[in-house]
């Protein structure tokens, strides 16, 4: 059997339709996104009923033997305060002091989800630095090191770092969260760090850049991707893009994503705007223009609180590597509605419907304004 087989994509669906990957797949159509039930939020898929005839994400079908993976990413982690109010009420750091600095705390409420999967991938914007700042009028995030294991405890195994907050403390400090984040044992990639493993026998590229003027970036992106992608390899490009605030995807947006899709990308997830942004399947592939927030201690009390868990499954067929599968899990980023305790959660229920249905919007009005 050659070529790329068809998959199906699934966001949170108890009774998806079957969305082809093929080349029959019309470029920037919609994903299906449908609720799941409140108890299938820990499981990768809940099983389709049998006229979907769609296999779940928690077991391959029988015929196949070749290896598989299921991913998890989260949006913007701020593991860390900005300095000037580190101390302040309501700050990542006094929140921790007052839990014991427990490095369980945080992601304790969403664990039972990414402690399942095969890897988990965050996007980090903070440094993990002793360093002090240059300048007392910058606008700097720092964590302490010791905040890695917060990563660690979370089921957090791999970070973007190309973003407009990890050289807060300049290349000194970049380095020393580096340094920091390979002592803990976590992966990193962005600014030319390439990270490759192999999970369940898939080897996995994960590469990570910031937006800006597409043609700063056009060139040096797509020669990284085609560098690192083969038929057996599973290549995830990170974005830090778009704009702080808006669920409305631009242009540049489009334009990089889709380029890292056609370089070779199986997988584009985005950051930055700090909330959600709706998702586009595009030649079999899915761009996540937006991931929101996650651990997010940049802010005490953001208005937009939503969030989601992107999960995608993958495998190895015939020697290739094809998606099989996807899913968003509505998350809030705080265990309580009236601050950001840092501890985001899963949502059931009508927030659960209210999430997805933003999600969908969103996704709905990316597929109408496909060129």
């Amino acid at each position: 059997m050659t070529g790329m087989l068809p998959s199906r994509w699934f966001l949170l669906g108890l009774a998806l339709a079957p969305l082809a990957c093929s080349a029959s797949r019309s470029e920037g159509s919609e994903p299906v996104i449908d609720g799941a039930t409140p108890s299938s939020a820990s499981a990768p898929v809940a099983a389709a009923p049998p006229a979907a005839a769609a296999p779940p994400l928690t077991a391959a079908p029988e015929a196949e033997a070749e290896p598989s993976l299921l991913l998890s990413a989260v949006g913007d982690c701020t593991i860390g305060s900005e300095m000037k109010v580190r101390h302040s009420p309501g700050s990542f750091h006094v929140e921790m002091e007052t839990r014991g600095n427990d490095y369980r705390y945080p992601f304790a409420g969403v664990l039972d989800v990414l402690s399942k999967d095969d890897l988990t991938i965050a996007n980090l914007e903070t440094t993990l630095s002793t360093r002090e700042p240059a300048s007392a009028d910058r606008y700097v995030f720092r964590g302490e090191p010791a905040y890695a294991q917060i990563l660690v405890e979370g089921s957090v195994e791999l970070v973007n770092v190309a973003n407009n907050h990890s050289h807060d403390l300049g290349v000194p400090g970049f380095d020393e969260t580096l340094r920091t984040l390979a002592a803990y044992k976590i992966g990193a990639s962005g600014f030319g760090h390439v990270d490759r493993r192999t999970v369940k026998g898939i080897e996995v590229v994960n590469l990570g850049f910031t937006g800006g003027d597409p043609a700063s970036v056009l060139e040096g992106m797509g020669r990284d991707v085609r560098r690192h992608k083969r038929p057996d390899t599973l290549v995830i490009v990170s974005f830090h893009w778009g704009g702080e605030g808006f669920t409305e995807v631009n242009g540049d947006q489009r334009r990089l994503g889709r380029a890292a899709v056609d370089a070779g990308a199986d997988l584009v997830l985005g950051h930055h705007p700090h909330v959600l942004q709706g998702i586009e399947d595009y030649r079999g592939k899915q761009i996540v223009y937006s991931l929101g927030n996650f651990v997010f201690g940049g802010h005490s009390n953001p208005d937009d609180k939503d969030s989601i868990i992107y999960q995608a499954t993958f495998a190895k067929r015939d020697g290739q590597v094809v998606p099989t599968g996807s899913r968003a899990l509505p998350v809030r980023i705080s265990s309580v509605t009236s601050r950001n305790d840092f501890q985001p959660v899963l949502l059931d229920g009508e927030e659960k419907a209210r999430v997805l249905g933003r999600l969908r919007e969103y996704s709905e009005a990316l597929a109408k304004g496909a060129r």
